[in-house]
């Protein structure tokens, strides 16, 4: 059996006709202020759209690039590998695949045991918005500076990354080449309190561990 739909109540269509009424009245009104922010809705979000598929492909073709650049140094040899790897930071600068070429560029110098070179490639990633990677180049920078014998400028580097980053993952490390810099550079007293912070703090890292082993040998 079919079922009649009551009639909605006197105020309700009243508060509705009201309304549309209104809205009918400020369209007319301003038909062209209405036009304006929807056109503005439509622009931002067709800009919005743009600039994530821009970043998408900036990405993608950054990558691309830094493994190319990798495949070049592995078979083609050092200067072509070296020249992609700074084409990468020019074309696409601050991009997390450009700072990761350089740390593999440097990465690679101090493997040939450039250090000087690589020292140069390390500090300026040492501003790089990515935390990662300003973490390894500090420690990377000061590990390069000790190998060159400038301890002093070592000591510097490694101590402002440590004052700046109270709870990296990478402390141990940090505290480790603070001691053997200060420990090289004739700071015997300031390097055996590293070494001890190590081993009070971090003892049992594998910093922590040798640590024990440095200060027993400074202290006899």
């Amino acid at each position: 059996m079919r079922k009649n739909t009551p009639p909605a109540p006197v105020q309700e269509k009243d508060f509705l006709l009201a309304f549309l009424s209104s809205t009918a009245v400020f369209y007319k009104k301003h038909k062209s202020a209405v036009w304006v922010g929807v056109l503005i809705l439509l622009v931002a979000g067709l800009v919005g759209y743009a600039t994530v598929a821009h970043q998408k492909k900036v990405t993608e073709e950054s990558w691309a690039a830094y493994y190319q650049a990798q495949v070049a140094l592995i078979t083609n040899g050092e200067a072509d590998g070296f020249f992609k790897l700074d084409e990468l930071q020019q074309k696409y600068p601050n991009t997390p695949a450009a700072l990761y070429g350089q740390l593999f560029k440097g990465d690679f110098l101090y493997s040939r045991e450039n250090f000087a070179q690589a020292a140069d490639v390390y500090r300026p990633l040492l501003t790089a918005k990515n935390e990662t990677v300003r973490t390894d180049a500090a420690l990377s920078l000061a590990a390069s500076l000790q190998a060159t014998n400038d301890y002093k400028d070592s000591v510097e580097v490694i101590s402002d990354f440590i004052t700046h980053q109270p709870k990296s993952f990478a402390l141990p490390q940090a505290y480790f080449t603070l001691a053997m810099s200060q420990e090289l550079g004739g700071h015997k007293q300031e390097a055996i309190d590293a070494y001890q912070l190590l081993v009070t703090t971090y003892p049992n890292s594998y910093f922590g561990k040798v640590a024990k082993d440095k200060l027993a040998d400074l202290q006899k």
